[in-house]
Parts: C-alpha cells; structure tokens; sequence
C-alpha cells in the first residue's frame, strides 16, 4: 500500500500547469511533503479553475499539460521518494458539445454508443421530449429567442450545427439527407465544374443512403464519421460546394418557421435554463445544469471512463486515487468494489464523503478512508467553547433568530425539492408508478400527496444517503429508515396513511415475487441518489447562510447545530480513528480558510463581550443602513455575518489594500446572500438589496471611526485565533490519518469560499520564508522561535509550526503512521484549557500538547506562555526525557510535568522522547 506520510493540495488549471507545479516540486519536498494530492486534471470545460466539468476522461487537459509532462513529474517524485493521488470524477461530466460524448448523443441520438452513458430519461412522459435530451442553456423560452434570431443554423468545420452565443449543438445525421439536398439545388445555380458536381452528387447520394438505411431501434451504427469527414473535406476543396452548404444554413435561419421545425427533429430539445427548476430530464450535479451524471454503474461505462485513469496507475504514474462525490453514484459499493480490482491493492484509494452526526463509513467499501471532512468538524469544534457556544446560540436568537436550526433545515429542504429540484421529484414518482410497486394503490385516489410524502420521506433523511443494494437491508439502514418516517410524520401527520403506504417500498425485507423486489430494491437506491443532493443544497448551500451563531461552524462536514465539543470527547474521536484516512482542515470547498475559522471561535469564549460590542458596532454603523419600502438594507442578520466574516478574515498581517480586501469582501457578501436566499438569489437577483448592502460594507470599512473600534477587537481575537490555528496544524499532522494541507495554507488561510479560495498562492514569498528559517535554525533554534513569537500576526509562525511537524513525522515515521494515541491526563482545573496525547509505539513516543480556550489566560504578551499563564498546571504520568521539536530543547520530567515549562517559549509543543 502506497500510504502518504503527508499530502499537500493542488488545484491544476491553465494558470497554474505542470510547469508551474513542477518549479515548487523541491520547495514541497524540502517542506516534508511524501505526497501530491492533485485536482482532477482532464480535459475539461475551457478556462475551468477547478476541474470538475470533466469534458474528456481519456486525456490531460492541455491547459494543464501533456502525458509527457506529467511523465517527467513523475520522475522527479520518485527520484524525491514522493508520489501522486489524483482527484477523479465519476459521477458527471460537462453537459457541454464540446464533450465528445455528448457531442456524439446529440448528433446520432439511439445510434450513438454513448447513447446509454449518461443518465438520461428518452421516455420522458412530457410533451415533445421523448427521444430527446433536454438542454437548458437558453436565456428565454425557444419562441421568444427564436423570434430574436439568436439560434441560427450554421455550416462549419464541424459539420451542421445550430449556434446559440457560445454554444454549438450538432444537427442529427437525419437532419443531412435534407439540408444536402437543398444545398444541390444551390450549388447547380452556381454552374460548377462537372467533376465537382459529379463527387458532390456521388457524396450526397451515399448521405441519403446512410440516413434511409438506419435502423429502426437502438442501435450504434458505424461509419458516420468517415462519411461526415468525406463532406468536410470536400466543402474545404471546393469553395462552390462549402458556399451552398453555408447559403443553405443561411436561407433556414432566416426562416424562423423552417428553423422551429428543424429543430423539432433533433435528438435534443432546446430550453429556457430556468425550466430545469420544475422539469428535467436527466440527472445532474446537484442543480447545475452545465454538469450531467454517468450511468457509472453500468460496466461499459466503468471500463470506457477508466481507460486511462487505468494506464495512470499501472505506469506507476498515479499512486493513489480520490473518488469525487461518491454518494451520487448509483451503487458506491459496486463501483468501489471495481475501482480496487482496477486499480490493485497497493493503490491508495480515499472517497469525498460527507459524515452526518454518529454515521460512520461504510465497513464493506474496499478504499483507505475519507477524504477528511469529519476531522475538520472534529477539530473545528475542539477549537469552540461548548459553554460559550450555547451563550452565543441566546444572543443570536435574541436578534430575532426564531427559528431553531431542525426547523430551518426542513424549511429549506422543503423549499429546494419544491423550487429547484421539482423535476427530480416528480420524476422519481413516476418511477414508482412505472416499476409498479406501489401497495393498495386502488385504494389511494389522490397520488399527489403520496408524492409529497416522497417529498417528505426524502426531506427528512438525516444523513446523504443509505448504500444498501440487496435485500434484506442491514439493521441499521432499516432504522435509519425507521427513523426517517418518523420524522417526517412529526412534520406532516396528515400524509401518515401515504407514509405506511411508501414505508411498504422502503422497509428493506425481501416481502414480495422476484421481479417486485428487484424492483423495489431499483426503486430505494434510486431515490437515494436525490436524498444526497437535497441534503446538500438545502443545508450547505442555504441554511449555512442563514443561521450562524457562530459562522466558523457553517462548515462543509460540520454543523452549527453542534457548538463546541470537550477535549474528552475529542480524545474518544481519535483512539478510534483509522490510521489511512485523510486528516484535512482547508478544501476546495470549505467555506472560509482554516485560519479565519480559529479567529471566529474566538467569540465563543467571550459571548458577552461580543454580543455587546455587536450592540455597539450596530449603533456606529446605523446611518450606512438603506431605508427602502419600510425595510432596513442590510437585515440585521446580514450585518451579524458580515462582522463575524470581517473577524475571520481581515488582513492584520498584510494591508487590506495589498489584499484586495473591499473587492474580495464585496464579492463574497454577493454570493452569500444569493445563497441565503432570503432577500435575493442567483435565479431572481433583487439588485436594491444587493446595493444596499455592498454600500454597507464598503462604507464601514472606509469609515474610520468604526475601524479604529473594529480593529481593537478584532485584532485581540486574531492573536488568539493565531495560537489556534497553530494547534490546529499540529494536531492535524500528529493525531492518527494522513495530513493534508491545502495549497499555500502554510501562510494563514482567510480566504473566502470559493473562487475566493482558489486565489493564485505566493510560492516564492514561501519558499524564501523557508531559505531564512532553515539558515536560522542551524545557528540558533532558540533564536529563531523568539523572533518568529515577536509578531505573533507574522505567517511565517505557522510555516515554521508546520515545517517543523512534517521533519518530525518524516524522521519518525513508525510513530505517526503506526503509533498508538493515548490521551495524557490534565491537572483537573486546566483540563478545559489543554489537550495532550502521546503516540508511540514499542521503541518510539512523541508527546503533543496544544492549548485550549486560552482568551481568559492570556498575559499582556498575547500569548499563554510560561507560568503566567498557565501557573501549577501539570501534564500527569509523562516521565522521561523529551526533546522539544520546535526549540530543540531536552527536559526531563518525572512523573508530572509542569505545563509552564513545556509551553515557556511556544505556544504549542510536539516532544519526541530520547
């Protein structure tokens, strides 16, 4: 097994290639970095930042690079010792023509052999689609762009298509026995030489040939292609034949009527991009339209998708793999199941999975682990005071938060599956009705409330999904189940006669012949490919932006539901914890850096004190508020995340004009409340409200009354949310797992969410910070630790916190990657204060120890150092002698060790014992 000792984050796209990634290879191996832990990398949509919108599975985005490119990285790892994990996508791909399976869809419909791949529904019951794919990337409904002229049909080097702005959707291969035949018509006007009619004619005879000679049914067909390039290249060599094929495509797009029936006759169906919020028939990433999933569990498309995913790992290549959004599959089990025989046993295999409260990963899945986001809400919430949690929960509902968070959640989920997956819902129904598996069905005449206890059967699943696929279910999917219709009675009891109705289809036990069981079984895996997805939508991406005692933990894995958690329950968490799973604390897709989360914990130790300085800030900032209608813009719980956002991720270290802070933050507050929902959105923006509050902040921060106020405060806070974040990093790279650290994360993380936190990273302001250190340490450690603690705002702290954690793990690798965790004991008054832990093994031991809820214990140097602060607190039972990683001093404790002395010169400790 090629287990990473430690993996850092890229994120490859065409500003940040191969060549730029292969420059910092050194830097990230000199850093302690085994492991590269790559974006997808394919081919995908053009100017993509992410790589998700996968258009070609089957090569390397040239954006990013080529094969050979990545073959010389490849060397330079292994010369290193190091290896590559790379991200893959399974479950969609770009809904674009520029995907050459869609491409292929869209122009030869039953005779494509990608026909099958995606999942599309061609016997969609709606009016005009069966046998049609929809395609919503029109602005307006047809009619009205048709009646603006904004779709013409064109002629160019890809054949017929019919162009809409950027978007080009091929015309069928039906569609070229008409528009050749009427372009001979054009082409005898132009009098022609006789050889070039008679190669036209010829040609264009074969065309009709091929068009009468397809078959009936479903069935790929070959030798379109070769025919198609037959007419290309004729239309090249001879400029008569391609200016009737363009006067042709000219004449029909002129003729609104003409074009309408054109299109009427394609394999697609174009549609207003907004008709997908009630109607649609395919499935897709979430709500993206511009993303549609795979059929991934038929082999076919498993082998196809692969192929070269396959030559990465068996050149050697690729060590390690990381399967995106895994829940949206079909059958995880199954596809994970291929994966390992795919990939071997040796290949390191973790899946992007989101852990609901108690839910553990499934035992069956034959993969390393998860990807890391149930260790970022673990140490998320060890770095929040539970007390002071549910003080902030009181001031935060006293602002008029009534609602309590179960009921936000419902509301929401309840308005996604109503106003934006519709069509999904609605298409699950007629599923059950087609399978013809719903029980006493005469007995029930009204089918619309048995597709709202659907609605709410799925609404009330409190994890993404379950993963059974044979009957009987386990006992715990049948009680998560249980559970689930529990729920969702308790929120609609009068749909309870339809709940026993579809708890039939759902209670998991072999109860029925063959066919309606296998149907039955069809019909409960189905469903929970949506329940993910609503999940999702309705909590991450609405409610977080609504309800926020304390915004930190509106956290992807994480909830604000749950505000703190004790370091005993945290020391439980980790004597269970797998020793392969991935331990991340920044992604991608995390809401707010790592660093701007430790800042916002901070308000949990001092609830009382910030919610008067709030009261305070309200009042300095009343006169930037916006009257309108009878309503104040911004809302008052827009103003609370606003400051708690400004908290986390002003620039202390830098100045907010070097950071493009006002720009960043305007762009940020935009995409949250579009998200929120509430006053505006991405579907209906409501451009007054967005205004106002961009006024709003921009006035605040060019205000220098309020900043003077606001960096007093909030400069104490980030001093102590800095000491976290510290223990943060140490944490993640000393507790059981496999660290990762997100791209340029060295230095603090305030970033935004995304795009803001996929921001070009300073590699070279890093690198030289490491040339200065490592020149430091060898002259004097001591010295370099004073000097770094002087300006506890200066990054270059947590690049040294981190630097140094990865050398140690590196040199001892035995007692990270197989050591055992064993909590130390506290001294009973600081154990709300400390978190320590041993790893070790028979011949090895390391000792960690990380401050907790510090605020209260700080001295005037801002930091909780030596016995000022932390006076005759004791770690117990630690004998021996220790050599301090970040000072390279030796102590020798006897029994007991006095906290004062083991955190004299930094504030956190990672000892390993001599």
């Amino acid at each position: 097994m090629h287990l990473p000792r430690a993996t850092y984050r890229v994120q490859l796209h065409q500003d940040f290639n191969f060549q730029k990634l292969k420059a910092i290879i050194s830097y990230l191996s000199r850093l302690g970095i085994s492991t590269i832990y790559a974006a997808p990398f394919f081919k995908a949509t053009p100017g993509s930042v992410h790589g998700y919108d996968v258009l070609n599975p089957l090569q390397i985005n040239p954006e990013i690079g080529t094969l050979d490119e990545f073959r010389e990285i490849s060397r330079e790892l292994k010369a290193r010792n190091m290896q590559w994990i790379q991200d893959i996508v399974p479950n969609h791909m770009a809904f674009s023509s520029h995907n050459p399976w869609i491409y292929d869809v869209l122009e030869k419909g039953p005779h494509s052999q990608f026909y099958r791949f995606f999942d599309i529904d061609w016997l969609y019951p709606e009016e005009g689609f069966l046998g049609k794919l929809m395609v919503p990337t029109l602005g307006s409904p047809l009619d009205k762009v048709l009646e603006a002229g904004e779709i013409k049909l064109t002629w160019g080097d890809k054949g017929f298509s019919f162009a809409y702005y950027d978007h080009h959707f091929p015309a069928n291969i039906s569609s070229y026995a008409l528009l050749i035949t009427l372009a001979s018509e054009s082409l005898s006007k132009q009098n022609p030489e006789e050889q070039l009619v008679k190669e036209y004619f010829l040609l264009a005879k074969r065309v009709e040939d091929f068009v009468n000679a397809l078959p009936a049914g479903e069935q790929a067909v070959e030798g379109w292609d070769t025919l198609k390039e037959e007419l290309l290249t004729l239309s090249q060599k001879y400029q008569p034949v391609k200016q009737a094929l363009a006067e042709v495509a000219k004449e029909i797009s002129e003729d609104a009527d003409q074009l309408k029936d054109l299109l009427q006759s394609q394999y697609f169906r174009l549609t207003h991009w907004k008709i997908t919020e009630q109607q649609i028939n395919y499935r897709r990433f979430f709500t993206v339209n511009d993303l549609i999933c795979l059929n991934m569990q038929d082999q076919k498309v498993f082998d196809a998708y692969h192929q070269f995913i396959k030559t990465l790992v068996d050149e050697d290549l690729v060590q390690g793999l990381r399967v995106d959004h895994i829940d949206g599959l079909f059958d995880p089990s199954i596809y994970l199941e291929r994966l390992r025989k795919l990939a071997g046993k040796d290949t390191y295999i973790v899946v992007e999975k989101i852990l609901e409260g108690q839910e553990e990963m499934p035992t069956q899945w034959p993969i390393e682990g998860s990807s890391g986001y149930e260790y970022l809400a673990l140490s998320n919430q060890l770095f929040t005071n539970p007390q002071g949690g549910a003080a902030l929960l009181k001031e935060y509902q006293q602002l008029g938060q009534s609602a309590d968070y179960e009921s936000l959640v419902y509301r929401n989920k309840h308005f996604i599956l109503k106003n934006r997956m519709a069509g999904e819902l609605d298409n699950l129904f007629h599923l059950m009705q087609t399978l013809d598996i719903i029980p006493y069905q005469d007995t029930m005449d009204d089918p619309a409330k048995l597709k709202e206890a659907l609605g709410q059967f799925m609404i009330a699943f409190p994890i993404y999904r379950v993963y059974a696929n044979k009957l009987p279910f386990s006992e715990q999917d049948m009680l998560f189940i249980k559970n689930t219709f529990q729920s969702a009675e308790e929120r609609a009891p009068e749909l309870a006669p339809y709940f026993r109705q579809l708890h039939e289809i759902f209670n998991g036990v072999d109860d029925k012949d063959e066919e309606s069981n296998q149907n039955k079984l069809y019909f409960n895996i189905r469903t929970q490919q949506f329940t993910g997805p609503l999940a999702a939508k309705g909590v991450e991406d609405t409610t977080f932006y609504q309800y926020f005692p304390l915004i930190s933990l509106n956290e992807v894995g994480d909830s604000p539901e749950h505000l703190g958690m004790s370091a005993a329950i945290f020391h439980q968490r980790m004597l269970s914890r797998d020793l392969t799973v991935m331990n991340t604390t920044a992604t991608h897709d995390t809401k707010r850096g790592e660093d701007a989360r430790m800042r916002i914990n901070v308000l949990s130790e001092l609830p009382e004190q910030w919610g008067e300085t709030f009261e305070k800030w309200q009042g300095l900032n009343k006169s930037f508020l916006t009257e309108a209608n009878g309503k104040t813009m911004p809302g008052v719980n827009d103003e609370y995340f606003l400051y708690q956002t400004m908290i986390g991720t002003f620039p202390f270290h830098i100045s907010p004009e070097e950071d493009n802070y006002a720009q960043r933050l305007e762009d940020y507050l935009l995409k949250a409340i579009r998200e929120a929902k509430v006053h505006t959105n991405w579907a209906a923006p409501n451009e007054a409200y967005e205004k106002a509050f961009a006024q709003f902040a921009k006035h605040i921060l060019e205000d220098k009354n309020f900043m003077s106020e606001f960096e007093d405060f909030a400069e104490d806070i980030a001093r102590s949310g800095a000491v976290y974040s510290l223990a943060q990093t140490l944490l993640r790279l000393c507790v059981p797992g496999v660290p990762d650290t997100y791209q340029g994360t060295e230095f603090w993380d305030l970033s935004m969410v995304d795009p803001d936190n996929r921001r070009p990273v300073d590699y070279q302001a890093r690198q030289d910070a490491l040339d200065r250190m490592e020149t430091s340490w060898k002259q004097q450690p001591i010295s370099l630790v004073e000097s770094l603690r002087s300006d506890l705002l200066n990054p270059e702290i947590k690049l040294f916190t981190l630097y140094q954690a990865l050398k140690a793990r590196q040199q001892y690798r035995p007692i990270f990657e197989e050591g055992s965790y064993v909590p130390v004991e506290v001294s009973p008054s600081f154990e709300n204060h400390l978190l320590a832990f041993r790893r070790l093994t028979e011949s090895a031991e390391a000792l960690v120890v990380i401050p907790l809820n510090i605020h209260s214990l700080k001295t005037d140097q801002h930091f909780p150092l030596g016995k000022a602060c932390w006076q005759e607190a004791e770690l117990l039972g630690i004998a021996g002698n220790w050599q301090n990683v970040f000072t390279q001093q030796t102590m020798n404790f006897h029994q007991n060790a006095t906290v004062a002395e083991i955190l004299a010169d930094f504030p956190v400790a990672l000892f390993i014992k001599v």
